[in-house]
């Protein structure tokens, strides 16, 4: 299960970022995509062909589930080499889109469930949708566009479709904390945002770890077997048509030589997990030795 908000910033624009929660770690590839004449730059999950990106005209999509049971189990499904997530190309074809409303009408009409945000450097429009029945024929969506003076954040319950995502439940104590954990999400990032003044710090506000339970966390960095844990945080600025991605637990494929050259219009950047790290782990030193030690041995 995952976050997304944006905030506008007068110097720069709007600026969304993301936390993708998964209970598996995937292996993350950058893509930079020149087909039917545009260019799209976007990460996709090896194991599922889920995406989230931008093209070279600004239009950007990130979206939380809300079909929670579904992606969930996603993992899963996706050892079985038939299986691809709709979803992914759903948002892939609404990047061929050049206008933010052509773009937001391509992702309601192929009935793309979650709180999604397409936005650019100067509008930003929320859609909430889900499935009203196990049948999945009954598709419903609101959407809102966010004002400059207001910011917007989702996980993974729905707000303007209540019913949407996760909800409250006496009788399912998995479902019961399931919501407590979208909702803590939600509180802590709302009150996170309004703290970032400088665009460049825009993750701050999805990396909270104060809270003793890791799932009640923004940024969830939980080592117990199938819990759920932040893989990735996604940064885009359409101003500058960049896309920023910090591995948390994942592994990345990418070439610079091929998706950031002289030619390209949308462009990508690493970010260091150094500084999520140190925050995390008490034996910093001692992790990293770790990590790199793997590292050499998947090369060897």
């Amino acid at each position: 299960m995952c976050i997304v908000a944006v905030k506008y910033f007068p110097e720069i624009g709007w600026v969304g970022v993301k936390n993708r929660d998964r209970n598996y770690q995937p292996v993350i590839i950058i893509k930079q995509s020149f087909r039917q004449d545009i260019e799209r730059m976007y990460i996709l999950d090896k194991l599922t062909k889920y995406t989230e990106g931008l093209n070279e005209y600004g239009i950007c999509i990130l979206s939380s589930a809300v079909a929670t049971k579904r992606d969930e189990k996603e993992g899963n499904k996706g050892r079985s080499k038939s299986f691809a997530s709709p979803d992914g190309k759903k948002v892939r074809t609404a990047l061929f889109e050049k206008d933010i409303d052509d773009a937001v009408n391509v992702i309601i009409k192929s009935k793309l469930p979650g709180n999604t945000i397409v936005f650019n450097k100067e509008r930003a429009i929320l859609i909430e949708a889900a499935y009203s029945d196990s049948s999945r024929e009954n598709f419903v969506f609101k959407q809102i566009e966010i004002s400059k003076d207001k910011n917007a954040v989702r996980t993974n319950h729905g707000i303007l479709i209540s019913w949407a995502g996760y909800q409250p439940s006496k009788d399912n104590l998995k479902e019961q904390a399931s919501r407590e954990s979208s909702e803590a999400r939600l509180s802590q990032v709302l009150k996170d945002i309004q703290k970032v003044k400088d665009s460049r710090r825009m993750l701050d506000c999805i990396s909270n770890t104060e809270n003793n339970d890791p799932q009640l966390n923004p940024l969830r960095m939980d080592d117990r077997e199938g819990k759920l844990r932040t893989t990735g945080q996604i940064m885009i600025i359409p101003s500058e048509l960049t896309l920023y991605y910090r591995p948390v637990h994942c592994k990345v494929e990418f070439d610079f030589d091929k998706i950031n050259s002289g030619k390209s219009k949308t462009f990508f950047q690493i970010l260091s997990s150094r500084e999520i790290l140190k925050r995390n782990y008490v034996d910093y030193e001692k992790c990293v030795a770790n990590i790199l030690s793997k590292i050499i041995i998947e090369r060897e």
